[in-house]
């Protein structure tokens, strides 16, 4: 047995010793935070051995900094070390993760350490993990283990393979960090306001710790309790202040100390099913069969019946099962949810038929992308050895309809068809459906209601932001669109999605009201009292963390550019997304800069108060192509189809120079344009 008191004294020696004989450069890439906990707790941007002992010294030795400096050490001395550890997750992939740590489908963090006795042990605990919605985080011989046990990791999956040794769990620690900061507005350098935002656990997390770690892995493990992280360990340590739990029970007694509680009702079908497999992918090689995806028509369809016509939990296929299928082939397939309920309304079917994305997407060995006639769906190899079969498809989704919408739903009923000539008979009836409501919201304008909706998911980590979410502006997380807000509201009254009126019109172009102005200084606590809804200069929307993209002002030329976070590279601004997005976030508001959806950009009202799109001079490339067909069908809609060549992209300019050549040759319209200040 190992001493804990004794080991932590010991260990953080060990630290000490090493923040000496610290040496050369110490940075990770792709994130605006240097090392994030040194800057968190410090306010110091650590970037070599003597930056990283300043801020040690700054945090009276706190053994946080110090695992953290020298872990980046050992890293900048050995390298990367390759699949299947992550190393350092860049803040990009952190922000992505962001609307699922306040929908509901990530409930808390767990980090596991040291030497399980067997794989299965490791593989079970992992199991329940993901089936109870925790995020997990593995570092040293744990990963080996689950691979060993047939357990595939990686962010997809929600465990998350950090490195070969415990040391690298110092990547939880700088993941939470940075939450603080992306997220809760948390100034770095405010220890005081980091440790309180910590104790009232924004992120709830907890550790398990099996037995063999050595004693600088346990005074670093130990650390973490200064952020209020139980620690619960599996046998082999003694004393100290971590709680023993059986191997068995660890999930259950930490997520009791994190007062998370959850009910999972297994699906009877022969693959696993959790939010924890959203994320993950089919490849074309692990495929056994797909659907849709250009290759074979395929698509889906949620529409309500009369409850004599929906007899609950039937599924039926009709056409060839995957017996009948040969492998790696492509064949069509509709997915029909027939539902029932006296709180159900017609209006609703589109927004629950998006859920069938991440239903499909929950099932292990089950992938699905797109919606509506462009679904794309494939089935594992691995999946269907296990005996998994298309009439368990049907099975999972009106297990999870009834599950997630009780109140809503009385009966569901699904039907799957695979036989092509009934597949395109019946895709014809469905874009008459798709026609139908798309007239029913199309030209949806601000102007057509007298009540916006909010969402405040995310105060879970940015007590102060709101985000008001309009017909022509969807939330900035891109999640949320004015239809959900009102329907979300309908269904749970009391929840995040709250009716604004917008009563007391102040500013029409720049989209201010005055009541919207009095929900939004009530919603974020008196932080925040004038908002213009359609700005980028003046009284912008606060920003959460988890935008798509952020539109900020280029004075020099005039004009607004747009980054998306999946670009990684410089832009004009002279900043990257990550920098950007570092200094906006938290429920900040930040007069030039503003945290958006993809979508809106091609809304009338963007940046309406500023010219909108004609004051757009560079995006992305990525991004362009992304929007491209639709932008240009914008442009056209306006008479500005030549616009659309005038936007530079990363190809055409970096710098701010780069950039005013760039705009003065193709006669970008901007630099006619009134100044913005």
């Amino acid at each position: 047995m190992t001493d804990i008191t004794e080991a932590v004294e010991a260990g953080r020696i060990e630290l000490a010793t090493a923040m000496a004989a610290l040496d050369g450069p110490l940075a990770y890439e792709e994130t605006a935070y240097n090392l994030p906990i040194s800057f968190a707790v410090t306010g110091t941007p650590v970037s070599d051995a003597d930056s990283a002992r300043d801020a040690y010294a700054a945090s009276s030795e706190n053994p946080l900094v110090a695992w953290e400096c020298v872990r980046a050490h050992r890293a900048a001395a050995s390298g990367a070390e390759g699949a299947p550890y992550t190393g350092f997750i860049p803040d990009a992939e952190i922000r992505k993760l962001g609307y699922s740590l306040v929908d509901g489908s990530i409930l808390g963090l767990c980090l596991i350490v040291g030497q399980p006795d067997r794989p299965d042990v490791a593989a079970a605990l992992c199991r329940e993990l993901q089936e109870k919605y925790m995020l997990t985080f593995l570092a040293g011989p744990v990963v080996p283990a689950l691979q060993e046990a047939n357990i595939r990791v990686g962010l997809e999956y929600r465990l998350v393979p950090l490195g070969s040794t415990a040391s690298h769990g110092i990547h939880f620690a700088d993941i939470l960090a940075r939450v603080a900061m992306m997220f809760g507005g948390i100034t770095p350098g405010d220890a005081a306001r980091l440790l309180a935002y910590a104790a009232e656990r924004r992120a709830r997390a907890m550790v398990i710790a099996f037995p063999g770690l050595s004693d600088e892995e346990i005074a670093s493990i130990d650390a973490l309790r200064l952020l209020g992280i139980p620690i619960l360990h599996t046998g082999g340590y003694t004393g100290g202040e971590w709680t023993p739990t059986e191997g068995k029970d660890a999930v259950r007694d930490g997520m009791d100390l994190l007062g998370i509680k959850v009910t999972v009702t297994a699906i009877p079908i022969p693959m696993g099913c959790s939010p924890a497999f959203e994320g993950k992918s089919i490849r074309k090689e692990e495929m056994y069969v797909e659907f849709g995806g250009g290759r074979s028509p395929a698509f889906e369809l949620l529409r309500m019946k009369d409850p004599s016509e929906v007899e609950d939990g039937k599924v039926t296929v009709i056409g060839p099962e995957i017996e009948d299928l040969q492998e790696g082939s492509a064949v069509p397939l509709a997915i029909l949810i027939d539902v029932a309920g006296k709180n159900f309304r017609k209006d609703y079917e589109p927004v629950l038929e998006r859920r069938i994305h991440n239903f499909v997407n929950y099932g292990e060995g089950s992938w699905h992308t797109a919606q509506r006639d462009l679904i794309w769906v494939r089935l594992s190899k691995e999946a269907v050895k296990n005996g998994l079969r298309i009439e368990h498809l049907g099975k999972l989704l009106a297990a999870k309809f009834r599950m997630d919408f009780p109140d809503l739903l009385d009966a569901v009923q699904v039907t799957l068809v695979t036989d092509r000539a009934e597949v395109e008979r019946l895709k014809a009836e469905a874009e008459a459906v798709y026609g139908e409501r798309d007239d029913r919201i199309r030209g949806m304008r601000d102007d057509d209601v007298d009540t916006f909706y909010s969402c405040t998911l995310c105060q879970t980590f940015a007590p102060d932001h709101v985000c008001i979410i309009t017909p022509e502006r969807p939330a900035l997380c891109g999640a949320i669109s004015w239809l959900d807000g009102r329907i979300a509201h309908e269904i749970s009254p009391a929840g995040a999605n709250q009716p604004v009126k917008k009563e007391g019109l102040i500013d029409r172009d720049g989209g201010e009201f005055e009541g919207v102005n009095r929900f939004l200084k009530k919603a974020s606590h008196g932080a925040v009292d004038r908002c213009r809804l359609y700005s980028v200069v003046e009284y912008p929307m606060t920003c959460c963390g988890c935008f798509e993209a952020i539109a900020l002002v280029l004075p020099e030329v005039n004009g607004i550019m747009v980054v998306n976070r999946e670009y990684k590279g410089e832009t004009p601004s002279g900043m990257t997304f990550s920098t950007l997005a570092g200094t906006i976030g938290g429920g900040a508001q930040t007069p030039g800069f503003a945290g958006i959806s993809k979508g809106y950009i091609l809304s009338d009202r963007f940046l309406q108060a500023e010219g909108g799109i004609e004051r757009l001079v560079w995006l992305p490339s990525n991004l362009k192509e992304e929007l491209g067909p639709r932008l240009r069908s914008k442009l056209a809609e306006k008479g500005k189809a030549e616009l659309f060549d005038r936007i530079a992209t990363e190809h055409e300019a970096t710098t701010i120079e780069e950039l005013m050549a760039y705009l003065d040759q193709a006669g970008h319209p901007a630099l006619a344009m009134k100044e913005l200040f």
